[in-house]
């Protein structure tokens, strides 16, 4: 197991990687948030008006927008030894993931801006156990990585470094507040380290509050929790082993926004709680890597860096542009005493249908006395520089011209279709943005699971479960996840339905069984399955004159037709 001394080392080795990248960090989010000039090293107050482009924000808002066009939600597949329950396992994970749609967002758009991003999962007390756990959006610097592993799964340990308040950190660990050394709240992106200490530039806590920095460090040799912080005995000593975690099924006596006063909390010791089904231990961490460094994995590679040269110039052509057309004002060189001052007053007033009076004889032309000022034009070279940098942009981006806003003649199926699996950046990203939704998806099911306990919770759900009883026996299995971005069949499943539906009159004619194709119609539609019972037969019209049937009206007499 890590000891507290080596949690130390590789959290500073973690604090100084980030500070020698801090400044180009900082860098990435100026350009996203439009704010280039905001740090740069020339006078703010020279007389000169900067001019920034949003080029950052719109290529990092246009990949957003191309991946997330709906809501993300997956589909579970059986286990293949027959564990569990798939359908309640898809049930519960989609209900999470609409509830988290905007912190997945939140983690993509850091991902694209900074070399990556992860999303945290934790549980939290609630009556209602579907909200027992808790979803954020982080970014690389609060995430301990081991960038010595070669991909995520043999990594030696993980960990998540944050700033918690210290009332809440003496609730929490069960600690004497007096046995911590607070500090003050301040964002990482945000400090100067001067002289080997950090500086705030940016502050937005009062110096009253008191804040704790935390290492939660998952050590993944030992399948143990281990928290650890700076603050606590020098530390020398870890603050916490394990989690807390609140256990059991929904109050019917409690709100579902209200804490439930005498709930349940399980203090789980024996290393990490969440486990799969094969007993993997399961980290409630989740990477989102767009781009990775081919020697360091772990580390990423950042959209916007990947371009940041070219916002640079961008920033600086649109200035220099400005300032040229600033500089091209109506100006005249007049000879000394053409004009008196009032003429000269008028001229720069510019008004409509004004008579200027001038100092010439009668008959001589106005030729000579006065001139424009001549104005050397823009280099078109400068408009074909920012064009190749545009182009530069967007080779970078390897974005279909419809993504940028661009009117093409390619067809809704055709952009649907390159948005998902296609050899495009766009298609590339989708698979990853699909890999962290079913990773989301399978983590959560866990971590349900442990806090269920042994009880058990009734659900609702859709034909063909209808209502059943949730518990974590439903839960537990080795099922395989799909992600479907648009809350739709899988396209797989919909080749199936259309296969079926045109070879449903052909099977009739063959002789097949009409009830078992309406069953099999039912099941792969997922209609309800009333629709596959039956309607009784109509009932039989009895033919008059015969038994049961109504008399047979009356001869007429003889002679009359």
């Amino acid at each position: 197991m890590l000891t507290p001394h080596q949690v130390r080392d590789i959290v500073e080795q973690h604090d100084r990687y980030f500070t020698e990248r801090r400044d180009r960090l900082r860098e990435m989010r100026r350009l996203y948030l439009t704010d280039f000039w905001s740090a740069s090293e020339m006078p703010l107050y020279d007389g000169v008006l900067r001019t920034e482009v949003p080029k950052a924000y719109q290529t990092v808002e246009s990949y957003l927008g191309s991946l997330y066009a709906k809501n993300p939600s997956v589909r579970v597949e059986p286990d293949v030894r027959d564990r569990g329950t798939p359908e309640v396992a898809e049930a519960t994970a989609n209900h999470y993931l609409l509830t988290i749609r905007e912190q997945l967002e939140d983690a993509t758009r850091l991902a694209l801006i900074y070399p990556c991003s992860f999303v945290k999962m934790a549980p939290v007390e609630n009556v209602d156990p579907l909200k027992r756990v808790s979803c954020a959006a982080l970014p690389p610097w609060e995430v301990i990585v081991d960038a010595t592993a070669s991909s995520w799964d043999q990594q030696r340990f993980v960990g998540h470094v944050y700033l918690m308040p210290l009332s809440e950190v003496s609730e929490r660990y069960g600690k004497d507040p007096e046995q911590f050394r607070s500090r003050a709240y301040s964002k990482w992106i945000e400090t100067t380290t001067i002289s080997g200490k950090q500086v705030m530039s940016g502050n937005d806590s009062t110096d009253s509050e008191q804040w704790i920095r935390v290492v939660e460090m998952f050590d993944l040799l030992s399948d143990k929790l281990l928290v650890w912080s700076p603050d606590f005995e020098d530390g020398d000593a870890f603050v916490f082993t394990g989690v807390k975690v609140q256990m059991g099924a929904l109050d019917p006596n409690a709100g579902s926004d209200k804490e439930t006063p005498d709930a349940e909390i399980a203090h789980e010791t024996t290393g990490i709680p969440f486990k799969s089904a094969s007993g993997q231990p399961v980290i409630p961490i989740i990477p989102v890597y767009f781009s990775r460094d081919p020697d360091t994995p772990l580390r990423g590679y950042s959209l916007v860096h990947r371009s940041m040269d070219q916002y640079r110039e961008l920033n600086v052509l649109r200035t220099y542009q400005s300032q040229g057309v600033r500089r091209m004002a109506r100006q005249w060189m007049v000879r000394a005493g053409f004009l008196s001052d009032d003429g000269a007053a008028k001229v720069a007033q510019g008004l409509d249908g004004e008579f200027i009076e001038v100092d010439l004889q009668p008959g001589l032309p106005l030729e000579g006395n006065i001139i424009p000022v001549p104005q050397a034009p823009i280099p078109g070279d400068i408009a074909a520089y920012a064009q190749t940098v545009q182009n530069d942009i967007a080779d970078a981006g390897l974005l279909a011209p419809f993504t940028r806003g661009e009117v093409t003649k390619s067809t809704a199926t055709e952009q649907n279709l390159l948005a998902a699996y296609t050899s495009s950046e766009i298609g590339r990203m989708a698979r990853i943005r699909d890999s962290v939704i079913t990773t989301i998806a399978f983590t959560y099911n866990v971590m349900l699971s442990v806090v269920l306990g042994d009880d058990a919770e009734p659900l609702a759900l859709p034909n063909p479960v209808g209502p059943t009883i949730l518990s974590a026996d439903d839960l537990t299995g080795d099922f395989s996840y799909w992600a479907v971005d648009a809350g739709t069949t899988p396209m797989s499943d919909l080749a199936k339905q259309q296969s079926l539906e045109r070879l449903a009159p052909i099977l009739v004619q063959l002789g097949a069984d009409p009830k078992l194709i309406l069953e099999e119609m039912v099941r792969v539609f997922q209609l309800p399955e009333n629709l596959a019972i039956p309607a009784p037969p109509p009932p039989e019209q009895a033919v008059p004159g015969q038994e049961g049937g109504a008399p047979l009206p009356p001869l007429p007499p003889e002679g009359v037709m």
